[in-house]
């Protein structure tokens, strides 16, 4: 007989093609078991004459347990069949052992963080469940005031003196240059000269910031289309005097607005830099004046 070791638990055993204690398959017998014979030989004798040689041997008798799934007879202590390889004993099967699991330090460590921030996330909410309940916004503060107001509404600002460039003298004060911040509908012309090289100077008792002005045209029709109208315009005031602001007024008579943004103005001079040209109405010959009806200023003071 021929000791045999399984490859699977590493039991051993004789001369079997399955594993008795875990049913493994192992390699066939070797060649050195089966009796070597050539084509030439004879075959055995039928001879019954000759009496068969009996070797008696004395083994002991083991106990035997048929093979639930081909019947075969193998011993008790077997866990599988010796022929067919089925299951026989019912006790557990010798397994490999599981290989260690081994973690790194890096892994380690992000463990422990993950579990200290469960638990501090569970201690954050519990904290919040019990006492979160009784905390209560705080009052607003009525007596603060706000930060941010409307701001004032501009207050008109009149001028204590007016100069013009010319003035056109035909009767008394009908045309005169005060008739621009009277507040009347008196208007003022030129001296003949259809706006070339006007200005009309304004002056203020105290540093004002301007805001706005607000220019009229006259409101009669007829004088309004007779007389030349400001067209271009620059304005030049004695706190900003480089930075000049020029623009332009539509062919109007109703009022027209100019924004400024100045600081402490004393001094502001309107500048006429083009006209629309006077038109003969119902056949009468135009005028070769200029003509302004009113200027008003809004702003504060600057203090």
């Amino acid at each position: 007989m021929t000791q045999q070791t399984c490859s699977n638990c590493g039991a051993r055993f004789e001369d079997q093609q399955f594993c008795p204690d875990c049913g493994q398959w192992v390699d066939p017998l070797d060649e050195d078991h089966f009796e070597e014979f050539t084509l030439g030989d004879s075959p055995p004798s039928d001879n019954d004459d000759e009496p068969l040689a009996v070797v008696s041997v004395e083994t002991p008798m083991q106990p035997l347990i048929g093979c639930p799934s081909c019947g075969a007879a193998n011993p008790a202590h077997n866990r599988h069949c010796e022929e067919c390889g089925a299951r026989i004993a019912q006790g557990p099967l010798p397994v490999a052992p599981q290989p260690m699991i081994r973690t790194t330090a890096g892994a380690r460590a992000l463990a422990v963080i993950l579990g200290v921030v469960a638990v501090v996330a569970v201690l954050a909410f519990a904290w919040n469940a019990v006492f979160g309940s009784s905390d209560e916004p705080a009052p607003e503060d009525t007596t603060s005031t706000s930060t941010t107001q409307a701001a004032a509404s501009p207050q008109k600002l009149a001028p204590i003196s007016v100069n013009c460039s010319s003035t056109l003298e035909v009767a008394a004060d009908r045309f005169a240059c005060d008739n621009l911040i009277d507040g009347t509908d008196r208007y003022w012309n030129d001296l003949s000269a259809q706006g070339r090289d006007a200005f009309i100077e304004f002056t203020f008792a105290e540093p004002i910031a301007i805001e706005q002005i607000v220019f009229k045209n006259v409101v009669d029709d007829d004088a309004f289309r007779k007389n030349y109208r400001v067209k271009g315009f620059e304005i030049v005031t004695d706190d900003l005097p480089d930075r000049p602001f020029i623009d332009q007024l539509d062919d109007d008579n109703r009022s027209q607005l100019i924004l400024l943004a100045t600081l402490r103005t004393r001094q502001l001079t309107f500048r006429v830099t083009s006209t629309y040209a006077a038109e003969a109405v119902t056949g009468e010959t135009p005028f070769n004046e200029l003509a302004i009806d009113e200027f008003e200023f809004y702003g504060r003071t600057a203090g």
